[in-house]
């Protein structure tokens, strides 16, 4: 029997799907969908790699026939052209095991064409003209424009995209990167992502050092070729396996899934696995019926699992709360203290941005820390594609959201030290040698060694070095001056914590050390960092550090 949708959810652009094809949709067009995306942020030395996902073409066959580019700068002069024709077009398409599905391409607009060496900001529009291809795969009718993308009611505004000068503030002494990302593995009645290979050259383009890929445990159980039916031969977790096994880029791509569980009242959350290599069953939320892996694990054995696989598990975005209709037809629930337990192996406590989620994800945190518990602070993006704003169907059937300040590597997990591949990255969040920021880097070192970090589980600093802790922090102009920095103290069974250092800085202050007052350290106790700032832009740029541990 052909497996069923249960209910759709308001998430990401898959704009084809009908309540058995039937459903009235103001979003459905007889075309493919057609999304042009770009990084947010560019280092030096690299071209802008312009990507372009035309899906669904199964369905709605179309001939590429050139894409034009458009850049320009506030107050720099006539806007500059690239154009690309249909072969260059065709050249620059990325394989990848769905290709009958989805076309990807990455187009590269050399770096002299931007005209911006100098630094600050261009902004980018993308034109694909395309014709549709009939049922003799002939291209028929006229020609058709999609700038930006083709989504009913999205905004079609540019991409902005920063020129970097420099590095990420602390890129020296840590190894940054995105812990929860979504590829076209990902994919369903509601969403699509972009094949891995086109995460690994954004992620390089933007300056993060690795990505963790976390498709779904329900998607990744499906038939590649019909997302409503389950699979018990588990093709599409083949194609992903094998797909990140042949990935050969320069950022890291770390093989993960982000696996529905049972928490302890019985309802489903996401615990997010990082260094797995054999699929974990999750499927209760999946919105399909009918299906053939009925497992569902808790927490805990989840958990298990990906110990045993050699890998490190976490609570993925444990501050979000499901919307009404999740909960009542998927199941979903959300994370408590309870479920923070000793085999989980850190919290993500933002997921994109330090908005209300942040704040409960840290409580939860915090409370951990307070029972004991050493886990890491995590930060990821939870980006399906996104990698210059976000897109979602707000209304189904009705309204396309976007965000501009939502994106993958928006929010970045730092891990202290030059970490070359997934091996040591898994380890120094093991060992939760992490911080979490959008813009400043933070640490807590002694001031003798102020490059090397003393955060992490594995480490403990004696009562006689703990003269000498501080806390150090830097920024640069892309992300702003540092304003204020925090240090908080905690013990274990004590519900609430001491700020131990709080400093304003003097304008424009990109780089401080500031000594932490060995009186106010009552060992045993934790000490966790802040740093708040505001980017040019006037948008709050913050960091938090995982733990440091003194006198354990």
């Amino acid at each position: 029997m052909i497996d069923t949708l249960l209910i759709p959810a308001a998430l990401y652009a898959e704009t084809h799907f009908r309540f058995f094809g039937l459903t009235p949709s103001a979003l459905f067009r007889r075309e493919p969908e057609v999304v042009f995306d770009l990084p947010r942020r560019l280092v030096k030395g690299y071209g802008l790699p312009l990507t372009l996902l035309v899906n669904d073409i199964h369905q709605y066959p179309v001939c590429i026939e050139s894409v034009q580019v458009t850049i320009s700068r506030i107050g720099g002069g006539k806007p500059v052209l690239a154009e690309f024709d249909r072969g260059q077009v065709a050249e620059s398409e990325i394989d990848h095991p769905l290709k009958s599905r989805m076309g990807a391409y990455v187009l590269t607009v050399p770096r002299e064409k931007l005209g911006a060496e100098d630094g600050g900001e261009i902004f980018v529009n993308a034109c694909l003209r395309y014709r549709r291809v009939n049922k003799k795969g002939v291209p028929a009718g006229s020609v058709r424009t999609a700038l930006n993308d083709n989504l009913v009611t999205s905004t079609k505004y540019s991409y902005r995209c920063i020129m970097a000068d420099d590095d990420y503030p602390g890129s020296g002494c840590c190894t940054f990167g995105d812990t929860h990302c979504h590829s076209q593995f990902s994919r369903s009645h509601v969403e699509f992502g972009p094949p891995l290979g086109v995460i690994g050259r954004v992620a390089e383009a933007s300056g993060l050092g690795f990505a963790a890929v976390t498709d779904h445990s329900y998607d990744l159980a499906c038939d590649p070729y019909n997302f409503l039916r389950q699979d018990k031969d588990l093709r599409l977790w083949e194609m992903y396996r094998s797909s990140i096994n042949d990935y050969k880029g320069a950022a890291v791509l770390i093989p993960g899934e982000e696996v529905s569980v049972l928490n302890s009242k019985g309802k489903v959350v996401h615990l997010c696995g990082l260094g797995v290599s054999e699929y974990i069953p999750g499927t209760l939320d999946g919105a399909r019926k009918n299906t053939h892996i009925k497992k569902q694990l808790s927490i805990d054995e989840a958990a298990d699992e990906i110990a045993r696989q050699g890998g490190v598990a976490f609570a993925a975005h444990p501050g979000s709360r499901a919307g009404l209709m999740q909960r009542i037809f998927l199941k979903r629930g959300v994370w408590s203290d309870a479920d923070i337990g000793e085999k989980l192996g850190g919290v993500q406590a933002v997921n994109s941005g330090f908005f209300d989620s942040w704040l409960r994800g840290k409580s939860l945190w915090i409370n951990a820390l307070q029972r004991g518990l050493k886990v890491p602070l995590l930060a990821g993006s939870d980006a399906h594609g996104d990698f210059n704003r976000y897109r979602a169907i707000s209304v189904p059937f009705l309204q396309i959201h976007e965000a501009a300040e939502r994106y993958m590597s928006f929010a970045r997990t730092g891990v202290y030290g030059k970490l070359v591949d997934a091996r040591e990255i898994i380890g120094g969040i093991r060992d939760a040698e992490t911080f979490i920021t959008n813009g400043p880097f933070l640490s807590i070192c002694g001031s003798r060694h102020p490059n090397i970090s003393l955060i992490g589980n594995k480490k403990s600093v004696g009562i006689d070095d703990a003269k000498y802790l501080c806390v150090r922090a830097v920024s640069t102009k892309e992300f702003g001056p540092l304003g204020v920095i925090r240090v908080m103290a905690g013990r274990l069974g004590t519900a609430a914590e001491e700020m131990v250092v709080r400093e304003i800085m003097p304008g424009n202050t990109f780089e401080v050390s500031i000594p932490i007052p060995a009186g106010a350290i009552s060992a045993p106790c934790y000490l966790r960092a802040e740093a708040h700032g505001k980017t040019p832009r006037d948008l709050p740029a913050t960091a938090a550090t995982s733990a440091c541990f003194v006198g354990y």
